[in-house]
């Protein structure tokens, strides 16, 4: 975990990605705080009809990105108006990069 990106986080927007079975899949949420700073923790909240969370239950790893003001709006109806069941959110997305646990 990036120790610098926990004092960035304010209320917003964020997109939370999972992979699991070598399906990536991400959706947008607007829940992130941190618990505790000795360990690191920090919680956040996903709607549990998202494709998104089971992803995250079963394997325990993520990403979040803090998506900024100027995000344009095609992302957010991207990772948040489109469900990660019915279409796979990567397949011909291009403006993504892999973190260091390969989310």
């Amino acid at each position: 975990m990036n120790a610098n990106a926990l004092d960035k986080i304010e209320y917003g927007m964020f997109v939370l990605t999972a992979q699991d079975n070598g399906k990536d899949n991400g959706c947008i949420i607007n829940v992130v705080s941190q618990v505790t700073d000795t360990p690191r923790r920090i919680a956040f909240t996903v709607n549990k009809k998202n494709m998104t969370h089971d992803m995250v239950m079963n394997t325990g790893k993520f990403t979040i990105s803090i998506l900024s003001e100027n995000t344009n709006m095609e992302v957010i109806e991207h990772f948040g108006f489109h469900s990660g069941h019915d279409t796979n959110k990567f397949e011909n997305y291009t403006n993504a990069e892999r973190a260091e646990n390969g989310i």
